[in-house]
This record gives structure tokens, sequence and C-alpha cells, in this order.
């Protein structure tokens, strides 16, 4: 997981009592003396090669230097000159210098590590008269470490600073990252100094009129801590890191190891993981050096919506290890923003035009969010749409439900959350699918009806771990506030958003696809605004007669109407003698298959310009604790949403409850149903194939019932043509001309109902596409004729079963 604070906390694999330590500390102190001894030889050399008064005296330095910056051709510092009297002085040798290098060695004797230098004895080393001189302590160390291959060494280093006006120096240019005001120590990779380096560069060289000579020798040494840490710090990878520096500025490029010096805390980074839609987030924090084959990871914001107020969510992206050469940071999965560059445009106008499309898009997302109830449906136009698992209500899995407070917390705020891994390989059945019709955005839904850990950001959960470690006195700081945008948290949905709040949100919104019967996450971009209210479907199309047609449209009209609050604040309709029940309208369409029933309920729906919530018994389940607990669920749902809610095939919730054992479960599910339909204010159609038996409870709770008889000759007409013409509509038929005609003379005259009629042209369509040729008569005759065979065959069947499905019991 992504590191939170900014200073690495050095760890030593203590040693303890025992033969078995004792053993260990034998095998490997020599090891420890023998690098240790290399390092040594390596910091003389060094500060031999390096020696300001030859440098400045002989002028003999193999390094060019910028005579006005004192920086080396690499950007490196080169090693100080005092602006006070002309002469470097860094010498180790001397007593009176300004800093001491010191190396950590293991004494076995002591059981400690011990501090030694090549000239000052120990015991004087961190007297007050040598510290009086000294502006700072560089100190590095050998630590033992557990690595995948057994026990073994790894460099680390630190630093002391001693000089106050070095500690308020330093702090001045690094506190924005975290560290104190006033920096005392610090240990590597020093990240808060070297995402400070380019200001730490130029701070340690300016010349300000009327500084004190103090001020003045600060910057001195500023430059000489800057020269050690950048050529000799000890940390083996933060010294590659400044050996390939010059030329992976210069590339735009970076190593996996480097990967962090990229992500400063606030820094604006540019990511994918949506379907490939650009997306802009914000660092919170970043892991520092990774091991070998280890994924870097970063913990991020984006601005988005919890279905109440917008706010920052959290999340946690990777990068895999890609081995130890250099990649060009744009080619990572997600970057710095002033990374970003189009193919033909420079990087400064490719952002430019990139802020301009997601800010354009960002507003488009918080109007989609801040939709009313009931006017949250939308259309979607054959987009991609990530589908976690299908279903309605998705049960918990004992891995949703490791932590008993998880939901609870995910509502709280953006930044509650555990830390936790997920896996995608778990059977989940995520993936992108391109859908298109009706849907719900709705924020709050999906997270209550989803499982507590369902991914809400393409494959990306919210991320559920500790993301802040400011003090509450530096979170009241300005600097921090601006930096993680804690003022972003309980943005109300009225308020107008800044353009890099319009940046950062996603291009995703939450909700419901009510065709496909399952929670998405859909793409902004896909979204459009729904169908007017047409009646179209309802009059031209449905098979049904008129004066049946005329009972429905005119209940549901009065049933709206009803709803609405006259002037004293009460409902215009009629009230029940308790108050809250009765105020729904409840339709019973019956019949046998294929008649018109679920048509009906689709062109209600389209009759009103509502949301049609379609579920049936697999959705709310048999067992009696579940049934309920779904039912008033489905309800709740087609009250948010105020849609039209249609019970499929409810015959199990329908029949006469009876007394034996073996009907306890129905007689409960009846029950239930009965309870749930007295508080339901909206429109609800049931819809049977089984009417042999109905609770005489269910009866005196539905409004209106409507018998579906079988097709006459015109109906299926009717229905041919209203098929035939979207064929023709598209070109795919020879003639449309002779297709009615053949309808007309046989096709009507076929014992089928409307599902039949669908496929049958559905079939013969596909036939003729696979000869390459447009629908003719020959494909409709022979396809018909089958499937009349076929009814034939099971006619004994099909009359025992309208028989026991539709005919009262005698």
């Amino acid at each position: 997981m992504a590191e939170q604070g900014h200073t690495t906390s050095d760890t030593v694999l203590a040693t303890s009592k025992g033969e078995h330590i004792s053993s260990l500390e034998d095998r490997y102190i020599k090891l420890l003396e023998s690098k240790i001894a290399h390092l040594e030889s390596q910091l003389a050399a060094q500060a031999q090669e390096q020696d300001p008064a030859q440098e400045v005296n002989n002028g003999s330095s193999d390094e060019v230097t910028d005579e006005d910056t004192g920086l080396q051709k690499d950007g490196i510092p080169s090693p100080a000159v005092n602006h006070r009297k002309g002469t470097a002085k860094h010498d180790e040798s001397d007593n009176g210098s300004r800093y001491t290098l010191i190396i950590s060695r293991w004494d076995s004797k002591k059981g400690e590590f011990v501090d030694s230098t090549s000239d000052i004895k120990d015991e004087t080393l961190f007297g007050p008269q040598v510290k009086s001189n000294r502006a700072f302590i560089f100190r590095k160390t050998s630590l033992l470490s557990e690595t995948r291959r057994g026990l073994g060494t790894r460099e680390s280093s630190s630093f002391e600073i001693i000089f106050p006006p070095l500690q308020k120096l330093l702090g001045s240019l690094t506190s924005k990252w975290g560290w104190p005001d006033l920096v005392t120590q610090c240990s590597n990779p020093f990240s808060a100094l070297i995402y400070s380096w380019d200001d730490a560069l130029q701070a340690s060289t300016f010349i300000v009129e009327g500084e004190s000579e103090d001020e003045k020798q600060a910057r001195d040494d500023l430059k000489e801590l800057l020269r050690i840490v950048s050529t000799s710090s000890g940390d083996q990878q933060l010294d590659q890191y400044f050996k390939d520096r010059k030329t992976l500025l210069s590339e735009g490029a970076i190593t996996h190891e480097a990967l962090w010096t990229l992500f400063p805390p606030g820094t604006l980074i540019l990511g994918r993981p949506c379907n490939d839609e650009p997306q802009v987030f914000f660092v919170n924090s970043c892991d520092r050096f990774v091991s070998d084959e280890d994924d870097f990871e970063v913990v991020c914001y984006s601005f988005d919506w919890n279905g109440s107020e917008f706010g920052r969510m959290p999340f946690e992206m990777a990068i895999k290890d890609w081995g130890g050469d250099r990649k060009r940071i744009a080619e990572l999965p997600f970057y710095p923003l002033e990374f970003y560059e189009e193919a033909g445009s420079d990087s400064e106008q490719s952002i430019k035009n990139l802020r301009t499309a997601l800010e354009k898009r960002g507003t488009q997302f918080r109007n989609f969010c801040r939709a009313e109830k009931g006017k949250q449906m939308f259309n979607y136009s054959d987009g991609a749409a990530y589908f976690h698992r299908a279903g309605v209500f998705l049960e918990r899995r004992a891995s949703d439900m490791e932590d008993p407070e998880l939901e609870s917390r995910r509502n709280e705020s953006f930044s509650s959350s555990s830390d936790d891994k997920r896996d995608e390989a778990s059977g989940s059945g995520s993936s992108w699918k391109s859908i298109s019709g009706a849907m719900i955005v709705d924020f709050s839904s999906y997270m209550t009806y989803q499982p507590a850990r369902a991914p809400i950001l393409g494959s990306l959960y919210m991320y559920e771990g500790h993301v802040s470690d400011l003090s509450p006195e530096r979170r009241k700081q300005k600097i921090f506030q601006d930096m993680y945008r804690t003022d972003w948290d309980g943005h109300p949905p009225e308020k107008d958003m800044t353009p890099e709040q319009l940046l950062c949100c996603p291009p995703r919104v939450l909700g419901y696809a009510l065709k496909q019967k399952t929670w998405v996450q859909l793409l902004v971009k896909h979204l459009r605004k729904p169908n007017d209210a047409d009646v179209s479907t309802f009059r031209d199309k449905l098979q049904l007669d008129e004066e049946s047609k005329d009972l429905i449209s005119k209940s549901v009209i009065a049933h709206e109407k009803g709803k609405r609050k006259n002037e004293n604040g009460k409902s215009s309709g009629l009230e029940d003698f308790a108050p809250e029940k009765g105020k729904g309208l409840v339709i019973m369409l019956y019949g046998l298959p294929g008649v018109g029933k679920t048509l009906s309920a689709e062109s209600v729906a389209q009759m009103t310009g509502k949301p049609l919530l379609s579920v049936g018994v697999s959705d709310i389940g048999i067992e009696g604790d579940k049934v309920e607990s779904n039912l008033q669920k489905v309800f709740a749902l087609a009250g948010i949403w105020e849609a039209v809610l249609l019970f499929d095939e409810a015959d199990v919730f329908l029949e006469a409850r009876g007394e034996g054992d073996n009907d306890l479960r129905r007689n409960a599910m009846v029950s239930v149903l009965l309870r749930v339909l007295e508080y339901y204010d909206g429109i609800l159609i049931l819809t049977t194939n089984r009417m042999r038996s109905l609770d005489i409870a269910v009866q005196s709770r539905i409004h209106l019932a409507i018998k579906f008889a079988e097709l006459s000759p015109a109906q299926k007409f009717s229905i041919f043509r209203s098929f035939l013409e979207q064929l023709s509509d598209k070109n795919l038929v020879d003639s449309f001309n002779d297709l009615m005609k053949w309808v007309d003379k046989e096709g009507k005259r076929f014992d089928f109902n409307g599902r039949q009629i669908r496929n049958i042209i559905s079939t013969a369509l596909g036939i003729a596409l696979a000869e390459n040729r447009k629908l003719c008569r020959d494909d409709l005759s022979s396809v018909a004729r089958q499937t009349d065979t076929f009814k034939r065959d099971l006619s004994t069947q099909e009359a025992i079963y309208r028989d026991r499905q539709i005919n009262p019991r005698s």
C-alpha cells in the first residue's frame, strides 16, 4: 500500500539473547565491517577529489561549474564557497568544519552501532565544542535487513541540522511537503527535500541584499548539504536517481525505482481507469523507493458524488514493476498532468485542450448527479457500461462482510475507509459491455444495493485505508488545505464548482440499467435526456380492445392527478380511512402467454414518461426472511424513481393461501405482498398466466383487472405488420407488399401469439441474412409452417395447460 508519511523511518533488525542470534551476529559482522571499510575509502576519495581549497586555488576541478549559480553542469551543487571570505569550508580533517560525515558501524562487543570518523575521536564527536562549529552532521549506516533471499544489508542515511538559520531555511523550502518549519533531522530518502530540489538549488545560490551573515552562511551550508545528498548520500537508490536525473529530465522518462519523485502530494495526475477515458486526480500520498518486482502505489482523490453532496473520493492506483530500464512518463498508466501531450500539439496547448474537454464533461456529470427525484431516468446510446454482478439485489458474500462497520462508514464521508485488497479474479463477473436503453442515475441506491465492496470507478474500489498524517494544527493551515483540497468535502449540490473541481470529476455516473436489470457504471458521454411521454405504443401497437385501453389510460391519469396536493396541502384524490394507505394504483393483467401483458406495462410507462422497474420471483426470492426485505427494497426503489412497477408472472404471490404445513412458505409470501401493497402510492402492474386460484385478499387490493384473450386474426395481422415495417425501414425486406399479402392470406390464420410472431420473423430474417439477401415471402412461409407443425404436435399438452391455468376450479 502507498506510504502515508513524508519521511522514512529506518528499522534495525535487533539482536536478542540466544545462541542462534549470536551465530548470526558473528556471521555478518565481517560482512558489515568490510562494507563499511569500503564505504569509508570511497568517502575519503571523494573528499580528496572534491577538496574545495584545491579547486579554488588551482582551478583544476574536472566539473564544469557555473560561476553565477555554483552548480555543476548536471544540476548538482558544486562544493560550497563562503560568500564572506571566499574560502571553502567542509574539510572533515578540520574540527572547525561546517559539517561532519559519520560512519555508523556495528560493534559486536557492545552489541550496538558505534559512530566514528577518520579524524575525530568517538568520545568528542558530539561534544558541545565540536557541535557549536557545525551546521549539520550527516550519518551513513549499514543496516541488517530481511530480504527475499534472507538476511542482508542495506545502506541508510540521515542528517541532523545544528545551525538554526539552516534549520529555518530548510523548513521554508520543505514545510509545504510536511516537514516542520524548523528542520532538525531527517532520514533517507529525504522526500520533501527531493520534491523541493529545484527550489533548494536556487535558494542555495541566492545573494539577497541586506541578509545577515548567518543567513548567508546558511545558504552555503545548504549547498553543501545538497551536494552530499546528491553525490554520496549512502542510499544506493537515491544516489542512482541523481546519477540518472539529468538524462531522465531531458528525455521525459523515469525508472521504476524513482517513480515516487513524480508524485508529490497535491500533484494533478492523469489516469484512465474507466474504459480508457481520461480522468484527473490529485495525489494524497505514494510509496517511496520500492523493492524489485513490487508495485508502486499512489493514493489519490477524484471529485465525486455520494448521492447527497459532492466531495473528495479516494482511490489507490498501482504501476507494476517493468525492470531497470527507463520508461517515458507519458506511457505510464497514470502520470503528472504536466507531461500530457497530444499528437501534433505542444504540451501547453495539449493540456489546455484536455482541461477544456474535461471541465465540460465535469459540468455534464454535475447536472446528471443533481437530477431531481422522479427525473433520474436518461437514455443511453450504445455505449460501454461496467457491470459488476448481475441482479437487482446482490447478496453479501462472506468476503463482503469482513468488516461489519464498513457499510456505515462508507456513507459517512468520502475519506472513510479501510485498507483492503480486492481480487478481481474472484468470479465477480465484472466487465465493460455495450448497452443501450433507459437508465437510472442514482449513486445512493447503487451504494445501498451493491455489495459493500463493489468497484465504483471502473475496476477501482474506493480506497478504505488511512489517508492523512497531518496534525490538527496543520490541517488548519491554508497551504495544506490547498494541497489536499480539504474544503472540497461536503460540497452542496446547488453550489457552483471551480474549474479544478470540474476537471477532477469522473467520466462515469452510477446507476441502474432498467432493461438489463443490473447496477452499472455509465459513461457520461453516452447519456442523453429521456424521451418525452409517448402514447403511440399504447394507442397503436398494443393489441387490446378499446374499452380496456380506455379503462387503463383513464385510471393512470386519475391516479397521477390524485397524487397532487390541493391548496390546503391535501391529496386531491380519494383518501383511505387510515392515513397513508390505499394511495397506489394496482392493475392486474391476466391471460395466456404472448398476448401483450408485458407490452401493456411497457406502454403505460411510456405513456406516463416514467421508468419501468420490472421484477420477478427470481429477483424477490422465495425464502421467507428475504421476501419481505426484498419486496420492501423493490417498492422503495420504485418510490424513489417514481417508476411504474411491473411484477411479472407474480403467480406465487397471488395464489390462495392454504392450511397445511406445505403452504406455510407460500402463505407468508402472500401476506408480505399484501402488507407492502397497503402503503405503496405508485403504479403497480401484476401479470399472471394462472388464474385458477387467486387469494381473496389480493382481489380486494386490485383496482383494475384486464383479461387478455387469444389474438384475433386482425390483431395478428397488425402485429405482423408492425414488425415487418421495422425491417422495411431498415431496407431488410425484398418486397414489403408481397410479405403483407402473405400475412393477409396465410399468416394471420395461424394460431400464433405475439411472441411467436416475433420469433418467426426474427428466424426468417436470420436465414435470409445468412444467404446474403433480403427477407422474402418464402422465408416467412417456411418458418411459419414449421412452427405451426410443432404447435400441433403439442396441442394436447397446451389444451391441458389452458384448462389448468386459466379456467377456475369447478
